[in-house]
């Protein structure tokens, strides 16, 4: 709908401008319902209707935006700017009357309204020549922008204050008061009291007040429970304040608009790596690597090298990667560390024989003699100390206690327990009375209950288990033979078969506390005899034979699958490995193995299957394979006979080197067994040829620094 000063602009006269808009106002009153617009209401205004539809989540939590007046006056210069957009909220129409004579056609008219409502500002527009200098209402931030020069640009809309308006006259003065008669002189006396005050003249007359605006209102509300809107919503109310309360009445709403609430959108992908930057012609490159076994460091070295990337004898200059024509430095960085005996319990060529290795937190814990008593033994904070008399034999930690075989009153072998909280210790059951005893082992800790296996008067092995928190002892499962037991997760998996043979993979569920046959590798009544079983990732490697024509060879079970495979073969045919001593170390496993001559270090890389024979000894030796792999700051520790006698000997898996840790016994052979890591040292037994078997360690570090 034109504007009046838009009309004149066409040409229109004033009094053709009255007769339109009296045609259009009996227009809206003989469609409006009853309801809203009474049938003696005559429209004081007209209002352009916009385009575009408005769907603004306003903020406003009450019936009345805050700061009302200001809003109110705020509303009305922008209705003074732009039009502004109407709805109505009834959908009710009259009978329709016939179709009137098809009219001239009107005049072009102006441009459209500048002026648009937007729910946010993510949903503007692009800013070009379709909209530009084109005003859009932001209703999320009740705020606007403009398009101009390709770009939006917030603005203020708010008009300079109006001038004061003039004082009003002032009124007139009163009359005065008639003078009174003189007294006659008397006697000075008391004086009299003060005369009233004359009364005040009227005030003038006011001046007439100017006409008001009419200002448009918006009142928004938040509901959270809204028809059609999963998550609530706002509903916002737009409309002119007719009777200027500068409050929007119920009958002053013109349109309602509901806007649902959204989900929060997922996270933008990444955006794109930048670019490698170049280096120069006098940019220091460097690299760092292990260091080759020729240069002396026994494979715990590191070589530093240094040059410019100036692509010097042949190099690529400026590439960022130091070549070997261009290295002008070499640094070695050998790594020393110290082996020593931590402390002598028995004085004498007899030693302690320390063994039975296990730590609970802080502490570590192990089985000894000093040669006056026997028994449990603590090591903490570089303090030793006997904490249980007596024998001890097979020693595990479960949980914050130590489980044990240990010798009852009658000389039987039976399941103890020691408590280091309060330095006690007792006999769980007597599983097999008498003097042999139930000679248990394995103790294998899953959730509260250890899982073992004792042999009761039968003779024959089962599976038992003891719960730690109601210290109940029950037979699993009767004449199994279980061995090489280990935890995965929930389920215990270990080797087993009944007293006839066909000794198989077995697995005990503790979900449901089922027992079963998990997998028949050599299927029939032959033996797989399963072994030595490890744990990398989700499978299962051991020693077994399934009956074809590898012989014992390494295999490994699939836990996500059921399926087991042949690994690798290390000795081909049906001739065995014999391989023992399973070590996980990141991908790698190592083992000790014999591939038809000698027993030597072999490893297995899981990404690729790809074996290879790590060492060499028993070529010279001819006997003492190594043994008591043990895993230290990323090298596998071992004892292994060169020839000279068995020493403390370590490799990488970085390059593969072997070299000899340290010489502990230069006369003879130190004989290195119990390997077991604590604190970040590696703690060991050895005999150094003067005070026996006694405690050592692996621990303390040095470099030395050279240039090559």
């Amino acid at each position: 709908m034109w504007t009046d000063e838009q009309l004149l602009d066409q040409g229109w006269t004033v009094e053709q401008i009255t007769t339109y808009r009296a045609e259009k106002a009996a227009e809206v009153i003989s469609t409006a319902p009853e309801s809203v617009i009474p049938a003696t209401v005559v429209p004081k205004h007209s209002i352009p209707m916009l385009e575009d539809t408005f769907v603004a989540p306003m903020k406003a939590v009450g019936p009345i935006m805050s700061n009302s007046t200001m809003t109110a006056i705020l509303m009305a210069t922008l209705l003074a700017i732009v039009p502004f957009s109407l709805y109505s909220i009834s959908n009710a129409e009259g009978t329709q009357g016939p179709s009137g004579d098809v009219g001239m056609s009107g005049m072009n008219g102006s441009n459209g309204s500048s002026f648009h409502l937007v729910t946010s500002a993510d949903a503007l527009p692009t800013c070009d020549d379709s909209v530009n200098s084109q005003i859009f209402f932001i209703a999320v931030d009740a705020a606007f922008q403009v398009c101009q020069n390709s770009m939006w640009t917030p603005i203020d809309l708010m008009g300079q204050s109006g001038i004061n308006g003039t004082n009003g006259a002032s009124g007139t003065n009163g009359l005065d008061g008639t003078d009174g008669t003189d007294g006659a002189d008397g006697t000075n006396g008391a004086d009299g009291t003060n005369g009233a005050d004359g009364t005040n003249g009227a005030d003038g007359a006011d001046g007439a007040l100017g006409n008001n605006g009419l200002a448009s209102l918006i009142v928004t509300r938040s509901e959270s429970i809204l028809e059609g809107c999963t998550n609530g919503g706002i509903i916002v109310e737009t409309g002119v304040d007719d009777n200027g309360d500068n409050t929007l009445s119920l009958n002053e709403v013109d349109s309602v608009i509901v806007v649902c609430n959204g989900v929060s959108g997922q996270d933008g992908a990444d955006g794109d790596d930048g670019a490698d930057g170049s280096s120069t012609g006098t940019m220091m490159v460097a690299r760092l690597s292990a260091a080759p076994a020729s240069m002396g460091c026994n494979g715990t070295g590191e070589l530093l090298e240094q040059g410019m990337d100036d692509g010097r004898n042949g190099g690529i200059a400026q590439n960022g990667v130091l070549e070997n024509s261009e290295v002008l430095f070499r640094t070695l960085i050998c790594t020393q560390y110290d082996i020593e005996m931590v402390e002598d319990f028995n004085p004498g060529a007899t030693g302690s024989n320390p063994s039975n290795f296990v730590s609970i937190n802080s502490t570590m814990y192990f089985t000894a003699n000093n040669g006056t008593a026997s028994g449990i033994w603590a090591y903490e904070n570089g303090t030793i100390s006997l904490v249980y008399s007596g024998s001890v034999f097979a020693m595990r930690a479960i949980g914050s206690q130590l489980m044990f075989a240990g010798q009852t009153s009658s000389f039987g072998i039976e399941p103890f327990v020691f408590d280091p909280s309060n330095g006690t210790a007792w006999q769980i059951a007597d599983i097999s009375s008498g003097s042999s005893g139930s000679f248990p082992g394995e103790y294998t800790l899953i959730g509260t209950s250890v899982y073992f296996a004792a042999t009761d008067s039968s003779g024959i092995f089962d599976l038992w288990a003891y719960e730690t928190q109601n210290f109940s002892v029950w037979k699993v499962e009767a004449d199994i033979q279980p061995t090489s037991l280990i935890a995965v997760h929930s389920d215990l998996y270990f080797s087993a078969g009944p007293s006839n043979g066909n000794v198989e993979l077995w697995k005990h569920e503790t979900a449901n506390n089922t027992t079963f046959m998990v997998k028949d590798i050599n299927p029939g009544i032959l033996s797989s005899s399963p072994q030595h079983l490890v744990l990398m990732g989700t499978t299962i490697y051991m020693s077994a034979n399934d009956g074809g024509s590898a012989g014992t060879e390494l295999y490994a079970y699939d836990l996500t699958n059921n399926s087991t495979w042949l690994a690798a073969d290390i000795r081909p045919g049906v001739a065995t490995s014999s391989l023992s001593d399973l070590t996980v170390m990141g991908t790698r496993l190592y083992m000790q193995a014999i591939s038809g001559t000698h027993f030597e270090l072999w490893a297995y890389e899981s990404t690729n299957n790809s074996l290879l024979e790590v060492t060499n000894f028993q070529s010279t030796s001819g006997f003492g394979g190594p043994s008591g792999f043990t895993v230290f700051d990323g090298k596998l520790y071992f004892k292994a006979d060169d020839g000279s006698g068995a020493e403390l000997w370590a490799t990488s898996p970085t390059n593969s080197t072997v070299w000899l840790a340290q010489e502990i016994n230069s006369a003879g052979a130190s004989s290195p067994t119990d390997f077991h890591v604590f604190g970040g040292t590696l703690f060991f037994v050895a005999d150094d040829g003067t005070n026996g078997r006694e405690l050592w360690s692996v621990g303390a570090w040095s470099q030395n620094i050279s240039f090559v």
